[in-house]
C-alpha cells in the first residue's frame, strides 16, 4: 500500500512539474526582430541602396531593449564607413557564410537612423564566394516564416 501511495505521488508531482513547465514557457515569435516589431519599422523597401567595400568588423547588437542580439558588420571603403544590420542573431549563426573581417562585400539595404544612428538594414550581402540574402523583394525578413497570402 505505501509502495503504491508514493508511485501516485511520484506520478502527481512529475504531472504537475510538467504542467507548470509547459505554462512557463514564452512564445516570443522573433524576439523583437518579427515584421510587426517596432525595429521592422524602419526599414523602407523603395530606399534601397548599394554598398561596397571591406569588412571592418563584426560585432553584435540590440537596436531596442525589448530585442535579443543580432549581429552587425562594418564596412569601409576610402573614407565611408557603413554600420549594417543583417538580422537576428539566433538566425544569422545558422547561414554558412564565413564572414570575416578583411573581406570584400556588397550590401543592399535600407539607410535609416535608429536612436540617432545612422545604420544600413541590409536586405542582402554578397561575398565573392555566395550571397546572403535576408530579406524578400517585398522587404520582408526571411527569418520571418509566417507569411500572409
Amino acid at each position: 500500500m505505501q509502495i503504491r501511495l508514493m508511485l501516485v505521488t511520484v506520478f502527481l508531482s512529475l504531472v504537475v512539474s510538467q504542467t507548470q513547465a509547459q505554462h512557463g514557457v514564452k512564445l516570443r515569435g522573433s524576439d523583437g526582430w518579427g515584421l510587426g516589431s517596432r525595429y521592422e519599422q524602419y526599414f523602407n523597401k523603395y530606399n534601397q541602396q548599394t554598398f561596397t567595400g571591406k569588412i571592418a568588423a563584426i560585432d553584435t547588437l540590440a537596436p531596442f531593449r525589448e530585442m535579443s542580439y543580432g549581429v552587425q558588420i562594418v564596412i569601409k571603403k576610402d573614407n565611408q564607413v557603413h554600420t549594417v544590420h543583417l538580422g537576428p542573431g539566433w538566425y544569422i549563426i545558422y547561414q554558412d557564410m564565413g564572414l570575416k573581417v578583411g573581406n570584400d562585400v556588397e550590401v543592399r539595404g535600407c539607410e535609416t537612423s535608429i536612436e540617432g544612428k545612422k545604420v544600413v538594414m541590409a536586405s542582402y550581402v554578397k561575398l565573392s564566394k555566395g550571397i546572403l540574402r535576408l530579406r524578400d523583394e517585398e522587404g520582408i525578413p526571411y527569418w520571418c516564416a509566417w507569411r500572409r497570402e
